[in-house]
């Protein structure tokens, strides 16, 4: 809003798109799922014990964007 010297959020959605900026909890969550799949694909023990807490969560990233979506690349 301080770039745009705008105090709408219509207008700020409207810079995002325009300029491919995706809203920040949208970020947020590609890179939390991104950290996950790398997190679950390590080998190492400690990674290993939580790998199925990982891949719960990513399934859980993964449903809020329909039952296309199996990877984080595939968020963007």
């Amino acid at each position: 809003m301080k770039l745009f010297r705008t105090g709408s959020p219509i207008t700020v959605n409207e810079w995002q798109v325009n300029f491919g900026f995706l809203p920040a909890k949208y970020q947020i969550l590609i890179r939390t799922a991104k950290f996950l799949q790398r997190f679950a694909a390590l080998e190492n023990g400690l990674c290993a014990l939580f790998a199925s807490d990982a891949h719960r969560q990513l399934h859980g990233k993964f449903t809020q964007f329909g039952k296309g979506v199996h990877t984080a690349c595939k968020l963007r």
